[in-house]
């Protein structure tokens, strides 16, 4: 499996997706950690009458969780069963280009990641 196919499948998905982790390494099923766009944040915000508009007021709303499942199913749709993302968390803050989580070229810097969130990602489980 390539985690990089799973990750582009799921931000193709939806414009409220900024990146996605796949994680699926030595793990029973594939899960997802999924960081908001900023931009389509506010907009989302605007469209549901959420006061809250930022990346952290908006990763707990109902609303959204249902937006990004729609996601989850519409890229599932185009990969293998064994790629499928059965489990996700929004990340409730945004990921910046040469910060702790990406590279300047955005790449995802999966180790500091994995230490990061290793309880959100354990509850996936």
């Amino acid at each position: 499996m390539s985690p990089a196919n799973i990750e582009s499948g799921l931000v193709g998905s939806s414009p409220l997706i900024a990146h996605a982790v796949a994680i699926g390494d030595r793990r029973p099923y594939v899960t997802a950690l999924v960081v908001l766009d900023p931009d389509a944040a506010v907009d989302f915000a605007a469209e549901h009458g959420i006061d809250d508009a930022s990346v952290a007021g908006l990763s707990g709303e109902p609303a959204l969780r249902l937006a990004i499942q729609a996601a989850v199913d519409a890229a599932n749709a185009r990969l293998s069963r064994v790629e499928r993302i059965k489990r996700f968390a929004v990340v409730p803050e945004e990921w910046h280009a040469g910060g702790e989580q990406l590279t300047p070229t955005l790449k995802l810097k999966r180790r500091a990641i994995g230490l990061r969130y290793a309880a959100e990602i354990d509850a996936l489980y």
